[in-house]
């Protein structure tokens, strides 16, 4: 049972403290703003996926009335803010036209000719894996992997294995065996705010740049590496932020605005248009799953192997395969991940990023496991699920047991097994699994000689943040939460913070909030004690006063006791705290859905969805619900409409809102969150992050809904109506 405490600001269903001036517009976004002298910058995108630059004149676009400036890679040859001599992938920059008017430079784009010879390109990451691919940079290192023949694999950048027991005794053991190969391709993050940057040279030569970003130290040192410029020169301010769920942990025109200002000693703003986030952005990555899975004929699992091929676009990198392992004991496993480049944008965090894509194949393995065994799949999971004192992924023993509880409640909350379902309907569950990141943050208290209370954090608010730290002052010092402003600090005001991502923010933020107000309180109870003159464990604080609990007459208010304290030998009344880092502990996601399908179309519609998800201790349950909500309809998106599409000569063939849609209204029901709160020992109050893990199971529990509904597995996504009447009609559950 969750551990009680006297709580009265924090817990409470407390409004957005930003949430007026985002309504009536006056909340500031990158776009918004508006300096003298400004100027506009436009990038010029590469068209092809694999292409050499054989020439480039800006002749003509020079020649515009109004175009301030062209610069292409030519003009910084110490600098890598555009390509030069090869082009890896479709959007790619190539140069940027600055003008008095944004769309001055948009026409001006158009008269820059560019001379390219197009290159073979492979955007399917299991054809980049093959020996016999075409390189996707033609100045990559040489790879240093190769395949069974001892050939050298071209487009390979990390290859990892994942080996406990021994898988071929765990097959040997299992009476039942399922396989599958599984799809999930890039998939963008949608924010509704297209990312802007405006950058200013100041008098004494430092930069400052105003841009919509989920930390700014990181864009601070980002932009500081692409320039070659010492930290101390840039100052970073996060404006409000329009969306961003992974995306905006890094750079996008931040450098190239910086570098106009610098160039052109007058303020410069880039802002990106829609097909170019699609084409320019940081979208998730994409992989190739085969996934074998064993148990025993009572449902123990007993073997698990499999292969993860990640697509990590043009430059690159890492990416595991234990996620696949995910939340079930299994003595027996032989996990292999590759690595590869493709011709296309480099991909960036999305919400979770990896868990997502493990969870579709993961979960669909153990639905079709469920089937194979003609066994309950909430039932399956329960059996094998990770428990009070099993590590969870990164490797700590579990305080609780966070995942059963989660699976029964919500399967509670679904009515799971005792609703009766139409024809073409049917139910899927899936679930996920999040260890919620830690890392640097701080709170600086000041009391006002108003009452007023003022906390300072360099902690990017992008989840309602700001409205639970002051939840947390509020509660710690015992006033009004309208007495509390929270403001953001730039990279010159507060030490160094990290990201608010990986579901950090208030598990570490809230943590440094709830430190200073302690401390803030402790000398507002010294400076009370001294002005009514009674010991300071004899007082206790209320309503922005602080009274003495032996005599209610002896009290003296906030605003007073902060103009007081300003005379005093310690000075005014602060607190403040700096975290460096905490433990973590894994959060659990499990979602259910029901589905009814169109077998004449293949249309599929999500008719209920009930999202559970471990959360510690709701600070504010509204704003959790808002973020499970939130993620719930995202992992909608990726199992029915979105994702990227490539045609056959390599190129995106949905970069927009038309044809990579979001779900609307019309396609998300009521979504029913089912919040299990058993505080872990480590954030504040026992709260754990929440953002990561809404998104991780819905894709999965969709695709088992499917199944369940009609008799079909489809191992791609989206379901789109055209995947489902494929395998429909090809009248077995195979790959579509």
């Amino acid at each position: 049972m969750m551990q009680e405490l006297d709580l009265k600001t924090v817990g409470s269903r407390a409004t957005k403290v930003d949430g007026p001036a985002i309504v009536t517009g006056r909340a500031q976004y990158a776009d918004d703003v508006q300096l003298p002298g400004m100027v506009y910058g436009r990038l010029l995108h590469n068209p092809h996926p694999h292409a050499r630059i054989r020439r480039i004149d800006t002749t003509r676009a020079l020649a515009v009335p109004g175009v301030v400036d062209v610069v292409t890679g030519a003009d910084l040859p110490d600098l890598d803010l555009f390509a030069t001599d090869e082009v890896c992938y479709q959007g790619q920059k190539v140069g940027v036209v600055v003008a008095d008017d944004p769309d001055v430079a948009a026409d001006a784009l158009e008269l820059i000719e560019v001379e390219y010879e197009v290159l073979p390109a492979v955007v399917d990451p299991l054809v980049a894996l093959q020996h016999d691919s075409p390189p996707v940079r033609l100045d990559a290192p040489a790879s240093e992997h190769k395949d069974a023949d001892g050939r050298v694999l071209p487009n390979v950048t990390t290859h990892g294995e994942l080996v406990e027991g021994d898988v071929e005794r765990g097959f040997a053991e299992a009476d039942v065996v399922v396989e599958a190969e599984y799809n999930v391709p890039f998939f963008h993050q949608n924010y509704l705010e297209p990312n802007a940057s405006t950058a200013r040279l100041e008098p004494d030569g430092r930069i400052t740049i105003w841009t919509a970003a989920q930390g700014s130290f990181n864009i601070r040192d980002a932009v500081a590496g692409a320039l070659r410029l010492p930290h101390g020169r840039i100052r970073v301010i996060v404006t409000q932020v329009g969306g961003a769920f992974g995306a905006k942990n890094g750079i996008f025109v931040e450098a190239h605005a910086a570098m106009l200002a610098m160039r052109l000693r007058r303020p410069v703003k880039i802002t990106m248009r829609r097909d170019e986030e699609f084409l320019d952005g940081n979208p998730a990555p994409g992989c190739h799953v085969y996934l074998k899975t064993g148990a025993r004929k009572d449902g123990t699992l007993t073997a698990l192997e499999g292969r993860i091929v990640w697509d990590r676009g043009w430059l690159g990198g890492g990416g595991a395969a234990n996620r696949l392992r995910g939340l079930y004991r299994i003595p027996h496993i032989k996990l292999e991940s590759y690595g590869v480049r493709t011709n296309k944008p480099r991909p960036g965090a999305y919400r979770a990023p990896g868990s997502i894509q493990t969870a579709f194949a993961r979960e669909s393995n153990m639905d079709l496991l469920a089937r194979k065994l003609n066994m309950d799949p909430v039932e399956l999971r329960l059996m094998n699920a990770i428990s009070t004192g099993d590590p969870s992924l990164n490797g700590t023993p579990l305080e609780k047991d966070w995942l059963r509880l989660t699976i029964q409640r919500t399967a509670a909350a679904a009515e799971w097994g005792k609703r009766k379902l139409g024809p073409n309907q049917g139910i899927g569950i899936a679930c996920g699994e999040w260890t919620n990141g830690a890392g640097p943050s701080n709170a600086f208290i000041t009391l006002g000689e108003d009452g007023s209370v003022t906390l300072l954090t360099g902690q990017v608010d992008i989840t309602g943040l700001h409205t639970t730290l002051a939840q947390i002052v509020a509660e710690e010092l015992a006033v009004d939460l309208t007495k509390v402003k929270v403001t953001l600090g730039n990279t010159d005001m507060v030490p160094y913070t990290a990201l608010s991502a990986g579901s950090l923010a208030t598990y570490s933020a809230g943590t440094a909030a709830r430190e200073a107000a302690r401390r803030a309180r402790h000398r507002i109870l010294r400076a009370a004690a001294e002005f009514l003159e009674v010991d300071a464990d004899q007082l206790e604080m209320g309503a922005g006063r602080v009274v003495s609990r032996s005599d209610a007459s002896l009290s003296v208010g906030l605003a007073e006791l902060a103009a007081s304290a300003r005379r005093s030998s310690e000075g005014p009344i602060s607190g403040q705290w700096v975290l460096g880092s905490l433990p973590t502990h894994p959060s659990y996601s499990v979602h259910i859905a029901t589905v009814e399908v169109d077998p004449g179309t293949g249309r599929v519609r999500l008719l209920d969805l009930v999202a559970g998800q471990d959360v510690g201790r709701a600070l504010n349950p509204m704003l959790v619900e808002g973020q499970i909500h939130g993620g719930a309809t995202q992992c909608l998106g990726l199992g029915l409409m979105e994702g990227y599409k490539y045609g056959g000569n390599e190129h995106l063939l949905n970069a927009d809102l038309v044809d990579n849609p979001i779900p609307t209204a019309m396609d998300v029901p009521v979504i029913r969150t089912v919040m299990v709160e058993e505080p872990c020992s480590d954030g504040p109050y026992g709260a754990k992050g929440v953002g990561e893990p809404p998104m991780i199971p819905g894709a999965a529990a969709i695709a088992n809904a499917i199944h369940d509904a009609v008799g079909i597995r489809v191992t791609t996504v989206p379901i789109t109506p055209e995947r489902v009447l494929r395998v429909l009609q090809a009248g077995a559950a195979e790959q579509a």
